[in-house]
């Protein structure tokens, strides 16, 4: 199964109430707020980054619009150096297109490093992958996705 049909998934298992929304392609947050205003959206907007470790091992950084990455923090917390993965790893290893990284829904092998204060926001909006797609959901019902998935190391 593709990544975007687990997404849809997961959500309905753990009866996410959520909404879908196709638009125009979003590659950047210019496009995402340009989107946003044009149809109403609420809530935040995510930054999820693929990373991948000195190691070799791949990790998803689960964040919000204006959130850091704090590269010495993950390093400290996985033992290993990161850096970005590739345009072409992003595609290949995850199947999302760069600049529309998924929160989740990845092979458990993939690492998802969830930023805890995620959870101060009430509806947060996300690429399911793909350019022309965005989910919005409440965070507080997110949370049970995250907590169901074995590759989640939170991060505080």
């Amino acid at each position: 199964m593709s990544l975007y049909p687990r997404i849809i998934q997961l959500l309905q298992d753990h009866a996410v109430p959520y909404s879908e929304f196709d638009h125009d392609p979003i590659v950047s947050y210019e496009d995402a707020e340009r989107e946003k205003a044009r149809l109403g959206w609420t809530g935040i907007e995510s930054k999820n980054v693929f990373l991948k470790g000195a190691n070799g091992k791949y990790c998803v950084f689960v964040t919000v619009q204006g959130q850091r990455v704090d590269f010495k923090k993950l390093k400290e917390l996985l033992g290993t150096k990161l850096e970005m993965a590739s345009e072409d790893e992003v595609r290949d290893v995850i199947s999302c297109v760069p600049g529309c990284v998924a929160p989740f829904g990845f092979s458990d092998d993939i690492t998802i490093l969830l930023d805890m204060g995620i959870f101060q926001h009430g509806d947060y909006l996300f690429s399911p992958g793909v350019t022309t797609k965005t989910i919005q959901a409440n965070l507080a019902d997110l949370k049970r996705v995250f907590e169901s998935l074995p590759n989640v190391m939170t991060v505080a």
